[in-house]
């Protein structure tokens, strides 16, 4: 049989996903993206595909008038799949002063002065739960506020642990969130912000 490559890109920007999609299969090219739109999306597995390449964003934090939300992380690869298959698709979206990024971003305080956090972009597979995510790009942290200090930008998401806040700009674990593990929500300020939690941000 002829061999084709494939691509479905998910591109995830702000508010988008990123996921390219790149297979070898006796299947017509093509390409898929899914951008956000605040609610779950699913996507089924042509037939002759058995894996796909993918660019996966998170959502960055939202900004405030001190600081720009940190950006979201990313994350690329090659996964398996199986024909028919349905793959459950989130795409997170960005925070802002009021509210907190769909799919995990942690809220802002309710001063509307710092922005909540960006919402997580995730492939699962096998089911809807938190426990199904086969891939995960985290948020970015919202932007904060400390009296007169500017330069508060928010953590960046991603990585084994996601980046701190930052404050007049430096780290300050005092006024400043910490960044969430693969496996838990980062620390909240020691000064009194609340702590993340697996799958939601502090």
């Amino acid at each position: 049989s002829r061999r084709r490559h494939t691509r479905y890109p998910l591109v995830t920007g702000v508010q988008t996903c990123a996921l390219p999609i790149s297979v070898q299969a006796t299947v017509s090219s093509g390409s898929q993206t899914f951008n956000y739109t605040g609610a779950q999306q699913t996507w089924t597995v042509p037939a002759g595909v058995t894996s796909i390449n993918f660019d996966v964003q998170g959502a960055q934090g939202g900004t405030s008038s001190y600081g720009t939300g940190g950006n979201g992380g990313r994350v690329q690869g090659t996964l398996p799949v199986t024909p028919g298959q349905l793959l459950y698709i989130n795409v997170g979206g960005q925070g802002s002063t009021s509210l907190a990024g769909w799919n995990g971003g942690g809220a802002p305080y309710a001063c509307a002065c710092v922005g909540g956090g960006g919402g997580a972009t995730d492939i699962r597979i096998g089911g809807t739960a938190l426990t199904d995510r086969k891939i995960v790009a985290g948020g970015g942290g919202g932007a904060g506020y400390y009296w007169n200090w500017t330069n508060d930008p928010g953590g960046p998401g991603g990585g084994l642990i996601g980046g701190a806040g930052y404050t007049n700009g430096a780290l300050n674990v005092t006024y400043c969130g910490q960044g969430g593990t693969q496996s838990a929500g980062g620390a909240g300020a020691t000064s009194g912000g609340p702590a993340g939690a697996l799958g939601t941000g502090g």
